[in-house]
């Protein structure tokens, strides 16, 4: 086989053998430079280092941290006085104070605060809250609910957020009790 081949390519002409000479290189030139980007783009995988693995902290989304109000700090207070809270409140409950364009004032009953001591909370009304009475299903949305509460009423207070420790906060769910 390679003897024919040997003899094809002796009965061509000069240039006809310089040109397939110059076809043969560029293809193992072409070759070469495939196989070495081949093997240099070829990303290197590091084993993976055995470590200590680190103490997982759990990161707080921003609307779910606590505020800082009410906050009892451990120092010079017995173990014993210490009311475990929740760290995650949404609700709470008052009596309305003042009624604003778009917010309420509210006596709080202290539920959101880790001292649980009673203080004014402003309750901020969006298109979003939802006012409603115990015992009916007529509900009303945004600044229409305001129009239905009065001054002295009791009420049940949902956040859109981690009301703990806060004193003003957007209000989800308003109910009149």
């Amino acid at each position: 086989m390679f003897q024919t081949l040997r003899k094809k390519i002796q009965s061509l002409s000069e240039t006809q053998q310089n040109i397939l000479i110059i076809i043969l290189i560029l293809i193992n030139v072409f070759i070469i430079i495939f196989w070495v980007n081949f093997w240099f783009g070829l990303k290197k995988v590091a084993p993976p280092k055995i470590e200590e693995k680190p103490a997982l902290e759990e990161e707080i989304p921003e609307a779910l941290k606590p505020g800082e109000i009410g906050e009892i700090s451990e120092a010079g207070i017995g173990k014993e006085e210490i009311q475990p809270i929740h760290p995650v409140i949404f609700n709470t409950s008052g009596t309305i104070l003042e009624i604003k364009p778009d917010r309420l004032t509210v006596q709080g009953s202290g539920s959101n605060f880790a001292d649980q001591k009673p203080r004014n909370l402003t309750l901020i009304f969006s298109d979003s809250t939802l006012t409603m009475k115990l015992g009916t299903k007529i509900k009303y949305q945004g600044l229409e609910g305001l129009k239905y509460l009065k001054s002295g009423m009791e009420i049940l207070i949902e956040g859109n957020e981690n009301i703990r420790g806060k004193t003003e906060f957007e209000a989800r769910y308003i109910q009149i009790l």
